[in-house]
């Protein structure tokens, strides 16, 4: 696997919740091809985006939230070329033009079955025509784009309800620990300077929570207390939980994501920085450390699916965090291995009931998981034997964790949506 392509496909920027983001896109893109006023749009959900988008705030309109003002936003004023950042810089008389076609009824949306979890279908309606938008797969993979009916433009040899994956997904099915330890000593300069750019851009996010309560304000309340400033666990819980905070009360910060996911990254991300911090760590350093960070996450969603009924903040992106802590504090890949599997002990059972403020709890928590078991697997604690799902071997580990999720918790998912449907209204 080349470490360069996988960082530039699974770690880039997002504007707000991808799942949102995702819907913003198709609909920007289909406007773009309708080139006339869009006067209505509808649009075609999978579960998971319609559960993660039903309830998590909207960039620069706080208190507003969801999937269909997501639509109409980036119908309306989004740049699709600018992928998950498409509600960028969206102006004052947009966002009151979208709020009065979401108050007429000019939005509506349906649930799709039989396509992958991740998948937008925007359709877009005005002067006489119609234009659609197909996303799928991954946020940010347009794969049709069609005009009156007739396509105008289609990923080559991809059918739009196909689970096509790009190449190092299936490669890092396969790849232990050791492997994912030696790629990270691979990145390049450049690499080097995305990373830490990475880690900044989500410090900045952070700061923003800390400074005032955003949502709940996990991460602002845990700051508030004294020991959190010296204590690094809960300053790593209350940093984490801040820039959770900002992000899912519709902040206008844009946060780097990790496996097609905002929360992802913060959770992937700041834990080793701030750990990297406090040893005066340097770029090089750290760096090395958020490329296993990203890897490992990606490697464990391999197995479970991009969206799933796992939190995949505390399972994926935790475990991440703490074999990245492990290898900043000078540990071993066999260590980082056994830190992998203290947090997915912890953690396995953490649902994902769509994203929304009460996020920045699980993301703090997690953060803090993947410190505490970074510390135990550094202090060479181990499992006399595999305890229940949780193996030695991080692929094993992997491998149960998207059983569990794929096959196992099929019918969580299904009765979370009903009864997000009911408590919602729809």
């Amino acid at each position: 696997m080349n470490i360069s392509t996988f960082i530039r496909e699974e770690v880039k920027p997002a504007l707000g919740c991808t799942e949102p983001g995702a819907v913003a896109l198709a609909a920007s893109v289909a406007a773009r091809e309708l080139a006339s006023d869009v006067e209505r749009i509808h649009l075609k959900l999978s579960a998971n985006i319609f559960k993660n988008g039903l309830s998590v705030g909207i960039p620069g309109l706080k208190s507003k939230r969801g999937n269909l003002l997501a639509a109409a936003l980036g119908a309306l004023g989004g740049n699709p070329d600018k992928g998950l950042m498409v509600l960028e810089g969206i102006g004052e008389e947009t966002q009151q033009k979208a709020l009065r076609m979401l108050q007429s009824g000019g939005v509506t949306q349906e649930v799709v079955q039989d396509v992958p979890s991740v998948y937008v279908e925007a359709d877009v309606y005005g002067g006489g025509h119609s234009a659609s938008c197909v996303v799928s797969g991954k946020h940010d993979r347009v794969v049709e784009v069609r005009k009156d009916g007739n396509i105008t433009r289609r990923l080559l040899e991809v059918d739009s309800t196909s689970q096509t994956r790009p190449r190092h997904v299936d490669e890092l099915m396969n790849m232990g620990m050791k492997e994912l330890w030696k790629l990270a000593d691979q990145i390049t300069q450049e690499d080097e300077e995305f990373l830490v750019s990475g880690a900044e851009m989500n410090l900045k996010v952070a700061e923003a929570g800390l400074k005032e309560p955003w949502g709940i304000g996990v991460g602002y309340t845990i700051n508030m207390q004294d020991f959190s400033r010296e204590d690094i666990l809960m300053g790593i819980k209350a940093v984490c939980g801040a820039a959770a905070d900002v992000r899912m009360a519709g902040g206008s910060y844009p946060v780097m994501s990790s496996a097609g996911s905002g929360n992802h990254g913060i959770t992937a991300i700041l834990p080793p920085t701030i750990v990297a911090k406090r040893l005066k760590k340097d770029k090089r350093s750290l760096a090395e450390a958020l490329a296993l960070s990203h890897m490992v996450t990606s490697a464990i969603k391999a197995h479970t699916g991009r969206l799933t009924p796992i939190c995949g903040c505390a399972v994926a992106a935790g475990s991440g965090a703490a074999a990245a802590i492990v290898r900043l504090c000078g540990g071993t890949y066999q260590q980082a291995q056994q830190a992998v599997g203290f947090l997915a002990a912890s953690l396995l059972g953490m649902i994902c009931d769509g994203a929304k403020e009460a996020c920045a709890l699980k993301v703090s928590t997690a953060a803090g998981e993947a410190y505490t078991s970074a510390l135990l697997a550094l202090k060479d604690r181990s499992f006399p034997v595999a305890q229940g799902l949780i193996s030695e071997d991080f692929v094993e580990t992997a491998r149960s964790i998207g059983l569990l999720s794929r096959e196992g918790m099929v019918t969580t998912d299904l009765v979370m949506l009903k009864r997000l449907s009911e408590l919602n209204g729809l």
